[in-house]
C-alpha cells in the first residue's frame, strides 16, 4: 500500500524532539508499506544545529511555509493566511512524490483541511487522526459551520485516540461507522522497567534520593510550575527531573535536571525514576503516561475524563490538576510508602501491555486499507 502521511508535527534534524510519536507510528507503517511524509516547516530566520533524530524508513519532504499565527483583527483572521501557506506547501511537495497514494493519512483535522484546500477534487481517500477533542473546536471556530461540515464530509475515516474523541466527532455528525477508536501506544521494547542503580550511575544521579519525573511542554496546560510548587511540601530526600521546554521554565533547589533531551534518553529517565507526575488540564490520549506506565512508574496525574480513560487506581492517583496541595499529597503518598510504590509499579507495567504501538499500527493499517 502506498501511504501519504501529512503532518506538520514531525521531527527534523533541526527539531529532533518534535512529533516523535507521529514518527514512531510512521516507522511502523513503513515496515510493510511505501510511505511518504509531507511535513510543512516554518521558514527559519537562522540555521540551527542539525541532530540525528532516528532511522528514517519513509521518504520525508519538508516544504517551507509561512506562519501568521491565529489572530483576529476585526473581520480579518490570520489563521487562514497560515492555512493557505500550508496548503501551498503541501501541493508543492505532492508534485515530487514518485507514486500515486492509495490513501492519505493526516495527523489532525487541520492537516486534512489543508490538503483538501490544495486538492478540492481529490479522489484519494483521506483518513484523519484526531487527538485532543479540545482542539477540534479550536480549528472549527475558524470556519463557518457549512464549510467545516463540507470538509468533514470529504474525510473517509477518523482515528480517534479515545472514546471521548469518538463522542465529540459523533456530536458533529460523523457516523460512528467512520470512526476507529485506537488509543495511542508506545514501543514496549524501549520503554520498560530496568535496573535503576545502573541507570543512575550512568547519569551520575543520586542513589539515596527518590526521583519524581515530569515530562511535557513547559506550559500552563501541562503544569510544570504547579509541580515545582508542590516540591516545597515533599521530603528532603525527594528530587525532581523536568524534561521538556517552553515558557514556564521550572527552577527549584530540588530540581537536579531541567531541559530537553533526545527521545531515547527519555526512556532512560523513565526507568530510573520513582514516580511520574503530569497535572495536565486537558489531553487526548497521553503518550507520556503510557511510556511511564510501560517503565513501571506509578502515575500522579489529573482527575479529568481524558486521563481517567487511561488510568485506574491500581497504579495511579488522580487529583485536581490546579490544586498544588492535592499534587503534593499524592506524591507524598507514593514516595513515602515503599510497598505501595512497588505494587503500583507492577500494576502500571502490566496495564501498559494493552498499549503496544505495533498492534495499534496494525489496527490502523487494516482500517485504512483500500
Amino acid at each position: 500500500m502506498n501511504i501519504l502521511v501529512i503532518s506538520s508535527n514531525y521531527p527534523s534534524p533541526t527539531a529532533p524532539q518534535r512529533g516523535t510519536f507521529v514518527y514512531k507510528l510512521v516507522q511502523q507503517f513503513a515496515e510493510t508499506n511505501n510511505v511518504v511524509v509531507i511535513s510543512p516547516q516554518n521558514y527559519k530566520l537562522r540555521n540551527k544545529k542539525e541532530t540525528f533524530y532516528g532511522d528514517e524508513k519513509a521518504m520525508v519532504y519538508r516544504p517551507k511555509k509561512l506562519s501568521f499565527s491565529n489572530k483576529r483583527i476585526g473581520k480579518l483572521n490570520t489563521f487562514h493566511w497560515s492555512s493557505y501557506s500550508q496548503s501551498r506547501a503541501i501541493k508543492k511537495a505532492f508534485q515530487k512524490i514518485d507514486f500515486i497514494p492509495d490513501v492519505i493519512y493526516c495527523h489532525f483535522i487541520i492537516s486534512a483541511i489543508n490538503y483538501l484546500q490544495a486538492f478540492p477534487d481529490s479522489k484519494i481517500p483521506v483518513y484523519v487522526a484526531v487527538g485532543e477533542y479540545h482542539n477540534i473546536d479550536v480549528v472549527r471556530s475558524n470556519y463557518s459551520e457549512t464549510t467545516y461540515q463540507n470538509f468533514l464530509s470529504k474525510i473517509k475515516g477518523f482515528i480517534a485516540v479515545s472514546p471521548l474523541v469518538q463522542d465529540k466527532l459523533v456530536s458533529l455528525g460523523v457516523p460512528g461507522t467512520k470512526i476507529l477508536v485506537a488509543p495511542n501506544g508506545t514501543d514496549l521494547s524501549k520503554f520498560k522497567p530496568r535496573d535503576k542503580k545502573e541507570l543512575r550511575d550512568k547519569y551520575g544521579l543520586p542513589l539515596d534520593k527518590k526521583i519524581l519525573l515530569f515530562v511535557g511542554r513547559f506550559i500552563e496546560n501541562k503544569g510544570p510550575l504547579r509541580v515545582q510548587e508542590a516540591l516545597n511540601s515533599l521530603d528532603d530526600d525527594v528530587v525532581a527531573i523536568f524534561i521538556g521546554k517552553g515558557v514556564q521554565q521550572p527552577s527549584h533547589p530540588k530540581i537536579i535536571f531541567s531541559g530537553s533531551v533526545e527521545h531515547h534518553i527519555v526512556a532512560d529517565y523513565m526507568a530510573l525514576a520513582d514516580v511520574f507526575v503530569l497535572p495536565t488540564l486537558h489531553e487526548g490520549s497521553s503518550n507520556v503516561i503510557i511510556e511511564a506506565m510501560a517503565s513501571g512508574l506509578p502515575i500522579v496525574s489529573s482527575d479529568i475524563p481524558e486521563i481517567r480513560v487511561q488510568c485506574n487506581d491500581n497504579y495511579s492517583i488522580l487529583v485536581n490538576p490546579n490544586s498544588v496541595d492535592e499534587i503534593a499529597e499524592a506524591l507524598n503518598k507514593v514516595l513515602r510508602n515503599d510497598d505501595l510504590r512497588i505494587k503500583m509499579s507492577k500494576e502500571a507495567f502490566e496495564a501498559s501491555k494493552q498499549f503496544d504501538l505495533k498492534q495499534r499500527a496494525k489496527g490502523i493499517l487494516q482500517f485504512i486499507k483500500p
